[in-house]
């Protein structure tokens, strides 16, 4: 149980925890944030557990965190945390860097035949009998001050963290599947390294994949300027434009004629505050001529479907004999890259070998 729960500011608290961090090999670490109404999320706190201390770092201040960062870059520590997510966008934002060695117990447990997305709290409870409280995730963590309850929920976080890892670790290691956690977690810091916004703009839109190819081409600018504008005024995508006023905008511009009249299945408001700047946008920024649809938007051809179907029959077949969840192996959609003769990352690891025998689609 966590005895005191104080926020720190960074500066020369920092200097003297990063003592205590230089003794340990395994830190437990969380973030708390708000991001209901931004498009980038806002820090609020860093939570940092080890050498059986848990540092409470106030992240709204505008302090160097030069410490954390080094922390995070040492590559002799274990930095533990449940279900990574976001939390690698905000040390970025933070540390301006990425936490690793990463050991994430979501994914870990995974591993081990607990549920695929199962809570810290239940993971907790059901390894150590503890019964942690939930539901303060969703409070404002840049208001201040945070009231003691908060204090004590974001401390829990990660009090257990170290000795969870330890759990863990000993039995993936007695099933010998560390070496598949080790992967799992190198990647995903590896990605968020190289692509921290990798998916593709169209697949943003819901219901794009409806558009023929001539739409979707004017869909890109579109998409290019909602995001470009969320990003300048902060807010979320939605704020500036919803999905399905893009795809009618779209589908009109297709005929030619004046760009003017096509906007107006934009919101009123949103055509007089910005409606000038995006037919500027427009104008410059029109359909490319060589146009390629994403082959995620393109409908799987039969050949496609039986071979999807075998592949997740083989999958399911594989995690019974292992007790995991198959989308732990592989979801559809991931399936469905291979499917359409991509050759996904994940599949040069552990998982190539319950692969072996699928034959090529």
């Amino acid at each position: 149980m966590v005895r005191e729960a104080k926020l720190l500011n960074p500066g020369a608290i920092l200097t003297e925890a990063s003592l205590h961090w230089a003794k340990t090999t395994t830190i437990g670490l969380d973030t708390e944030f708000v991001r209901e109404r931004t498009f980038f999320p806002k820090p609020g706190l860093i939570q940092v557990c080890g050498d059986h201390r848990v540092w409470l770092i106030d992240a709204v201040v505008d302090n160097p965190f030069t410490e954390l960062s080094q922390m995070l870059d040492r590559a002799d520590t274990v930095k533990v945390l449940h279900s990574v997510g976001e939390d690698l966008e905000i040390f970025r934002i933070v540390a301006g860097t990425l936490p690793q060695p990463l050991f994430d117990t979501q994914i870990a447990a995974a591993m081990l035949g607990f549920p695929l997305q199962i809570r810290y709290e239940n993971l907790i409870e059901h390894c150590f009998g503890i019964d942690l409280p939930g539901g303060k995730a969703r409070s404002n963590w840049c208001a201040r001050p945070l009231v003691p309850e908060l204090l004590e929920y974001a401390a829990q976080d990660v009090v257990w963290l170290p000795r969870l890892h330890d759990y863990l670790s000993e039995a993936l290691q007695a099933r010998q599947r560390l070496q598949w956690l080790q992967e799992d977690c190198q990647r995903i810091v590896d990605l968020a390294r190289a692509e921290p916004d990798a998916v593709q703009p169209l697949a943003r839109v819901k219901g794009a994949g409806r558009l023929e190819d001539k739409a979707l081409a004017w869909l890109l600018p579109l998409v290019g300027w909602r995001d470009e504008q969320a990003r300048q005024r902060d807010v979320p995508r939605s704020f500036v434009a919803r999905d399905e006023a893009l795809l009618e905008t779209a589908a009109r511009l297709v005929p030619s004629g004046p760009i003017e009249s096509a906007l107006t299945a934009l919101p009123a408001g949103l055509r007089r505050r910005h409606g000038q700047r995006l037919l500027q946008w427009l104008e410059v920024n029109g359909p490319a001529e060589n146009f390629q649809r994403p082959a995620e938007l393109n409908s799987p051809s039969q050949e496609q479907r039986a071979w999807l179907k075998q592949a997740q029959q083989h999958v399911r077949e594989q995690a019974q004999r292992l007790e995991i969840d198959p989308a732990l192996i592989a979801s559809k959609r991931e399936l469905a890259r291979l499917a359409r003769g991509e050759q996904p990352d994940w599949m040069g690891g552990w998982r190539a070998e319950l692969m072996q025998g699928l034959p090529e689609p």
